[in-house]
């Protein structure tokens, strides 16, 4: 039996899905497990398995608890997306090789290896989650590898990753984002504005040495956790994105005082020297 969830239509399907012989454990993440859910939250369930469920087997399981299902949705991850009945609630169901994020693990916290972008939010996926199934322990197990300090070797690779990524190296997006405004080529600017928002609080949460939460309510979260941020982030922030919504050259000016701003922090803690 896996543990209850207050929706009912949720609790038993994912009670049928406990009973399947490949399925070695399910979570329970997103903002419903750490309570910061609000109304338009959905359910974000994970199920570990050391083999493929097959779609027929999780259609005769997900038709009877959902209203509306879409089955075998692979953008991302292996997922079915639908909406439960009586509630009306949306939930993803996420399927995942147990292997392959005990190895997805293993690079972030053991090896230390950095991403451009979201490094540890595998990590935090995991250590925020509830422990709903676990028929073999490997889910706890998983969970316990997750509960250590944040490595430093990990934090300087972060910064030193995603640093040179922001204005001071020739592929930076700084450079990129100049080089689209010149060309009026206003799809490239917001792609990259993107990518350099992604390294950039890659790098914030590392300073920290939080664990990163994911692509949603990043300003809020800083705020509630009162993390260390440079001077004027969050307007720098907004400018950035106000211009960039008019294609505007300031988007360059506003980048420039982020990035000398992080810059002063990241000396500040000792964290960075320019060469």
């Amino acid at each position: 039996m896996i543990k209850k969830i207050n929706d009912e239509n949720l609790s038993n399907m994912l009670d049928e899905f406990a009973r399947l012989k490949d399925v070695e454990g399910i979570l329970l993440a997103g903002s419903r497990a750490v309570k910061a859910d609000d109304n338009f939250s959905d359910y974000d369930v994970y199920i570990y398995v050391n083999k493929d469920i097959e779609v027929s087997v999780r259609k005769e399981i997900t038709d009877k608890y959902c209203e509306y299902m879409e089955l075998d949705n692979c953008f991302w991850e292996t997922e079915d997306d639908g909406i439960l009945k009586d509630s009306s609630i949306q939930v993803e169901i996420i399927y995942r090789d147990l292997k392959w994020i005990n190895d997805s693990l293993n690079r972030t916290i053991i090896k230390c290896e950095a991403n451009v972008g979201y490094t540890t939010c595998f990590w935090a996926n995991i250590k925020n989650s509830i422990l709903l199934y676990d028929r073999n322990g490997e889910l706890s197990k998983l969970k316990s590898k997750c509960n250590v300090k944040y490595p430093l070797k990990l934090k300087k690779n972060i910064i030193k990753k995603n640093y040179p990524l922001l204005k001071m190296q020739m592929p930076a997006y700084y450079n990129q984002i100049e080089k689209a405004l010149k060309r009026e080529d206003f799809i490239s600017v917001n792609h990259r504005i993107a990518a350099l928002l992604a390294s950039y609080f890659d790098i914030i949460f590392a300073i920290n040495e939080t664990l990163h939460p994911g692509e949603k309510k990043l300003l809020k979260i800083i705020r509630e956790k009162g993390l260390k941020v440079p001077k004027d982030m969050e307007t720098n922030v907004n400018n950035i994105l106000k211009f960039s919504a008019d294609s505007n050259s300031k988007i360059l000016q506003e980048i420039d005082v982020l990035v000398y701003n992080l810059d002063v922090l990241l000396k500040q803690e000792g964290l960075w020297t320019k060469k």
